[in-house]
């Protein structure tokens, strides 16, 4: 038996420690990349559990690695060195609280966005941000470890905007509750008691500390919710649509696809599975009336208006009652007449609103190929400067993309009222690996087509990608699951970067928590 497996099976119940071959290779991999071979996956049920390994670790100088639902595709959790120890933290799950009175809920970090949601959807509440689209499997630990975006972030921002407290089991074992909690006899009810200690665990991918609890704060369900979608010809239009939408906070979510990306949404989703998801829509629809009009008019739009599409641009917006939801689409609709969109019909983001964490089949392409996106989160003045920046790489490598059949796609969203997302997005034949067949639904699986091992082109994808990646440290963007994929101690100025590595001395003296992540040691 391993040493160090041998070590923590002394110190915790053996039904949570698994050294099986498949689950090894299983957890040793993210959607993009394959990492060395970690030597055990603990799955642990409890906070003494976690503290009881981390200190059998840290007396054997082990390295730790955290995974929550495993859907990043940036090394974030992948070891860097052999015989590191992944604690998989899906197993605390649980709803700890409920306090509608001072309007928080506090949760264990293995939790899904999707099982938050539907918890809390009875009460009439939710969090301000509500998950990633990839919520089914996406842990809210997960979620404030990498930093997230999607629903609702286009007025609450991204995930790490919204939290109030957590509670966090350091490199040295010890738990540190942050915010109004960190106070003597103080509820998690506020993120601020003196300096934000809140957010050095925000966005932070494991470096500083292994999540084990978090507190989010509640809104009210909305009253009602206005829907719209819109074509434009070229990409600049669009992004100064959605800037101009996103300044005056029009929506909880917006966001657009290129021809391509369109192309390959389109290929994915057939009227058969429209059909199936009418039903959410038809649930989240009041009045018989309604129910009924919103049915017929999904059933005969089909997808047939896309056909013609090139970039498309898809809004949901919220409000306390029917005339603001209208008030907010005819807003929104002058907007995009100003800059030649053309509506179309809503039924897509109606579609999305009302089945918001779906399969993750879409973490392939459309015929099985390999999928990697990249991002960075740009002021809006700089989103069509920087977009044609990335152009330009895709230019200088125009015969390595055609060499090995890479397509490239974007999508674009907005965040709060001053940023826009630039997701550049990569497509290629590939052999799948054992995460992508272990998340895929199985019908799905076995319909995609089963492309050969080509490593030249993962090789190719991950030059480009780096490029990328260049080119959007250069432009001054910001990025989430910063992982061990984007610039970050290179990036920062000494003042930063002298601050953070002193926090991270201060709390994994040793170095044992996930080495590697940020470009930490």
């Amino acid at each position: 038996m391993n040493a160090v497996v041998s070590t923590i099976s002394q110190l915790l119940p053996a039904e949570i420690i698994d050294t099986d071959v498949e689950q090894i290779a299983l957890y040793s991999q993210d959607v993009f990349s394959i990492g060395p071979p970690i030597c055990a996956v603990v799955r642990p049920r409890t906070i003494d559990e976690v503290q009881s390994l981390v200190r059998a670790c840290l007396e054997r100088g082990t390295p730790i690695v955290t995974r929550g639902g495993g859907m990043s595709y940036t090394s974030g959790y992948l070891a860097t060195a052999p015989d590191s120890v992944l604690i998989d933290m899906t197993s605390m799950d649980g709803i700890i609280e409920v306090n509608l009175e001072d309007r928080y809920v506090t949760v264990e970090a293995g939790c899904s966005w999707q099982t938050l949601y539907e918890h809390l959807a009875p009460l009439g509440v939710r969090t301000p941000y509500w998950g990633t689209l990839s919520g089914r499997f996406a842990t809210v630990g997960g979620g404030l470890s990498q930093n997230s975006i999607f629903w609702g972030s286009g007025q609450s921002g991204t995930a790490a905007d919204n939290v109030l407290s957590v509670s966090v089991v350091t490199g040295k074992g010890e738990l540190m509750e942050t915010g109004s909690a960190s106070q003597q006899h103080a509820a998690p009810f506020m993120r601020h008691f003196g300096p934000d200690l809140t957010g050095l665990f925000l966005g932070d991918c494991g470096a500083l500390g292994i999540k084990v609890r978090a507190t989010l704060p509640l809104v009210p369900v909305a009253g009602a919710k206005g829907y719209t979608s819109f074509a434009f010809h070229e990409s600049g239009p669009m992004l100064r649509a959605m800037a101009q939408i996103s300044r005056e906070s029009l929506t909880t979510e917006c966001f657009g696809f290129d021809p391509y990306l369109q192309q390959q949404r389109m290929k994915r989703a057939s009227l058969a599975a429209d059909a199936q998801q009418l039903s959410g829509v038809v649930q989240q629809e009041s009045g018989i009336v309604n129910k009924i009009k919103q049915g017929a008019k999904i059933a005969l739009s089909g997808r047939r208006f896309m056909d013609d599409v090139e970039w498309a641009m898809f809004t949901i917006s919220e409000a306390r009652t029917e005339a603001e939801a209208n008030h907010q689409a005819a807003r929104i609709k002058t907007i995009c007449a100003a800059e030649g969109g053309k509506a179309l019909p809503d039924s897509i983001p109606r579609i999305l609103a009302a089945n918001p964490f779906g399969p993750v089949n879409n973490m392939v392409g459309a015929e099985g190929e390999r999928w990697l996106p990249v991002h960075g989160l740009v002021p809006h003045s700089r989103g069509e400067a920087v977009l044609a920046a990335l152009e330009s790489v895709y230019d200088r490598n125009r015969s390595t993309l055609d060499q090995f059949n890479i397509e490239t796609g974007y999508l674009i969203a907005v965040v709060s009222e001053q940023i826009t997302v630039l997701e550049p997005v990569f497509f290629w034949p590939d052999e799948l690996n054992a995460l992508h067949k272990h998340s895929l639904e199985a019908d799905h699986l076995a319909k995609l087509n089963q492309f050969d091992h080509v490593p030249d082109a993962w090789d190719a994808v991950y030059k480009i990608k780096s490029e990328v990646v260049d080119v959007l440290s250069r432009e001054g963007a910001s990025h989430l699951q910063l992982g061990k994929a984007y610039h970050y101690h290179s990036a920062l100025k000494a003042p930063a970067l002298q601050l953070i590595t002193g926090i991270k001395s201060a709390l994994d003296p040793d170095g044992i928590m996930n080495p590697g992540a940020l470009g930490l040691a």
